[in-house]
């Protein structure tokens, strides 16, 4: 049985958005506790992206030191390509996070997030975390990288606190604390000295949650019957919020639809060309063996 009440349009949308931060920050030191749970019911369904996926972000290797590794993946002309968003043929929109807000009793809550180091990328691009609690990097590289991770408060506002900075020697595996500054939620992650490695992160307060496939689906399962408001996130979009009612050993149907007209990428980060492009010529480019990107 669905019983779903939307809250994307109308007054009322307005206020619950409005209210997200509120909400996001106290999840971020907020009380759960661990429970049985009789007759959960599951949230499932399906993230969307309407309208043209935004195109991928460009980097030029030859700012970078490491070009003759960090090429293995590239456009075979120097760049490496950052694609944000992944969208399938019918609209699944991936790497999204779905999670309920407010529930403080229920499964275990066990979050043991790992950011993987391959070929210069920083995977997986979206990781659930919990506050308080440790994140694993593991570097399969042969270089150094810096890998830097800040608190942030809203992207948008491009305001950012370090919560570390960690030089990753080659090879090398080590366990860092997440501690989010007050009313901060978001997790960003980057490489110091190759700006194309980047990933994000959200803080949850409890362990209902998913990350959406290669489709755009997620399933949330053994959830306390009950009613609550459920936020859907990306990084580059707009958070948007619907409220659902489970029902005891039912499943309800949810899904959410982002407008890409919201994406405004600056145009030098799609520049293909660049002053040094002549002198990486010259260094006669393999082509990658790892990933041949393209547009």
């Amino acid at each position: 049985m669905r019983e779903i009440k939307s809250v994307r349009v109308g007054l009322f949308v307005l206020i619950l958005l409005g209210m997200i931060n509120v909400v996001l920050q106290g999840i971020v030191f907020g009380y759960y506790e661990e429970a049985p749970v009789t007759s959960g019911g599951t949230v499932e369904g399906k993230v969307s992206l309407e309208g043209a996926v935004p195109p991928a972000r460009i980097y030029h290797l030859v700012f970078s030191p490491n070009i003759d590794f960090c090429q293995r993946i590239s456009d075979g002309k120097g760049n490496r390509l950052l694609r944000e968003f992944n969208v399938s043929e019918k609209g699944g929109f991936q790497n999204v996070v779905v999670s309920v807000i407010g529930v403080q009793r229920g499964k275990p809550f066990n979050v043991t997030p790992i950011l993987e180091i391959e070929d210069c990328r920083i995977s997986p691009f979206v990781t659930p975390l919990r506050n308080s609690h440790t994140i694993t990097l593991r570097s399969k590289d042969p270089i150094t990288h810096d890998i830097q991770a800040y608190s942030v408060k809203n992207p948008k506002e491009g305001y950012t606190f370090q919560m570390f900075n960690k030089p990753m020697p080659a090879k090398t595996i080590t366990s860092k604390k997440v501690k989010f500054r007050k009313d901060h939620f978001i997790f960003r992650t980057q490489c110091g000295v190759h700006d194309f490695m980047q990933s994000w992160g959200i803080a949850v307060g409890n362990p209902y949650f998913a990350v959406t496939g290669p489709r755009g689906e997620f399933s949330i399962t053994n959830l306390p019957p009950g009613t609550y408001d459920v936020i859907a996130w990306h990084p580059h979009m707009t958070v948007q919020a619907q409220r659902v009612n489970v029902s005891p050993n039912r499943s309800v149907n949810l899904n959410f639809t982002f407008d890409s007209s919201e994406v405004k990428i600056p145009e030098h980060d799609l520049q293909t060309g660049y002053r040094l492009e002549t002198w990486l010529a010259l260094r006669n480019l393999v082509p990658p063996s790892v990933e041949l990107q393209g547009p």
